[in-house]
């Protein structure tokens, strides 16, 4: 029998109908993520993106939160296993005050216990911390519930801790700076337009472009009149011509000409690919190598599937400034589109020897992106709320919410504006503001307060 919540609910039916997913990654609907119990639930406080600060802040401010979200999971996990479940809380070893309030807030819960982490990227990453945490190594193309374990954001712990109250998810803690007179950490309800944002960080420069959610993993927005969502931690302002700028903007058609010419087959990504590291099939060095010369080389092709993204190969390993990972990204679309499906899954890996000497140190990493100026945490703000929100249907994986509403409909703040589609993956939504229904679309729906 489930363990039930302060409302009655299990975790996994009270983060359903609250609109939780996860927070710090890709956006995977919490409640599928809490049907099958496992024996480890690791707690995400490693906020490894540079720039970022929310979690931090969160940690510290909210530790009581955090832990109640995880004692909750627990709680059923053991409800419905039968067995003792343990719980980490991973967390940089620097993040002094945030420790302390996790630890205080967790104490005399025996089955809690902290993991100081290294301050260095991408220690957030889940196949990271499930090894880091375990000793388990996550099979190929695989998820951390086949080593065993479960890997929730402290964002998300927190907002499974308000949806067992019945308080669904409207906003979320961000992170705003860059080259901006009011950098601010401050809770930012979901749909809010960037440009809003901008106005209230009041930015240093007029030629700039806007970083959604840090330089490592993060993207340019395109449009200023886009909306903030679930997973959307931070957004900075950034020079136009600034050197990481350009090299974000440069296109697969210059990636692949350069790479072409400047590889020296150094092997230095694959060294350093946290992947590989971990015994996955994944060797950097040779995708530059299929597009120049072995274009039968079909295990490296298929290798796409495996890259997580993070930047390490490019951004850190390449003397050459190459990047193996926008050829990776480039491939999985085309195998997508071709409908291939990841071929790699061994599992009974081996971590590399070397591996615990090359986390990258993320000072070092701030200042080869050149954005050592920006790396500052900055003070707990307020924003006016806006006049209008734009609630994005499809924020999490899985398939769009069905909106339940109709254009004039009178909303207030945390009612139910869209649901999952019956048998499907997703997640719903809900008013981020008290207002009016004035727009309908396929993608969005648009709240006037």
């Amino acid at each position: 029998m489930a363990a039930a919540t302060s409302t009655g609910k299990s975790p996994a039916r009270a983060a359903r109908e609250a609109g939780v997913i996860g927070s710090g990654g890709a956006g995977f609907p919490a409640h599928v993520k809490l049907e099958k119990p496992v024996d480890t639930v690791i707690a995400n406080g490693a906020e490894c993106e540079p720039l970022l600060y929310g979690d931090q802040w969160l940690m510290e401010a909210r530790a009581a939160e955090v832990i109640a979200g995880l004692k909750l999971i627990l709680d059923d996990f053991e409800s419905r296993g039968g067995k003792p479940v343990r719980g980490v809380v991973a967390v940089k070893e620097k993040y002094t005050a945030a420790r302390a309030a996790l630890e205080s807030a967790a104490s005399g819960d025996g089955r809690i216990s902290l993991l100081p982490l290294p301050n260095v990227y991408p220690s957030g990453d889940e196949h990271f911390l499930t090894y880091e945490a375990t000793g388990r190594i996550v099979p190929e193309g695989g998820i951390p519930p086949m080593a065993g374990a479960l890997v929730h954001n402290v964002g998300t712990l927190s907002q499974i801790a308000q949806a067992a109250r019945g308080e669904p998810v409207t906003g979320r803690v961000m992170t705003l700076g860059g080259a901006v007179e009011n950098p601010m950490i401050a809770e930012i309800p979901t749909g809010t337009p960037l440009s809003h944002l901008v106005a209230a960080m009041r930015p240093k420069v007029d030629d700039y472009v806007l970083l959604v959610n840090g330089p490592m993993m993060g993207r340019i927005a395109d449009d200023p009149e886009e909306s903030t969502t679930k997973t959307m931690g931070g957004l900075f302002v950034l020079p136009m011509r600034h050197p990481h700028v350009m090299r974000m903007r440069r296109p697969l058609s210059t990636e692949m000409r350069i790479s072409r010419a400047a590889c020296e087959a150094c092997r230095f990504c694959t060294d350093f690919c946290p992947r590989a590291l971990l015994g996955h099939a994944l060797e950097p060095h040779k995708i530059v190598r299929v597009i120049n010369y072995d274009k039968t080389d079909h295990a490296t092709v298929t290798s796409s599937w495996l890259c997580c993204e993070c930047g390490v190969c490019d951004l850190w390993a390449c003397p050459m400034a190459l990047s193996p990972r926008v050829i990776y990204r480039a491939f999985k679309k085309k195998l997508k589109e071709a409908g291939i499906k990841n071929p790699h899954a061994r599992n009974g890996l081996t971590a590399e020897y070397y591996r615990p000497f090359r986390g990258v140190p993320v000072e070092r990493l701030v200042a080869r992106l050149g954005l050592a100026e920006f790396e500052r945490r900055p003070p707990v703000g307020e924003i006016a709320a806006p006049e209008k929100v734009v609630l994005r249907l499809d924020q999490s994986v899985g398939v769009p919410a069905e909106p339940c509403v109709s254009k004039g409909s009178r909303v207030n703040q945390g009612d139910l504006v869209a649901d999952i589609p019956k048998g499907k993956l997703g997640a719903r939504v809900h008013a981020s503001i008290e207002g009016t229904v004035t727009d309908i679309t396929g993608r969005t729906i648009v709240i006037q307060r």
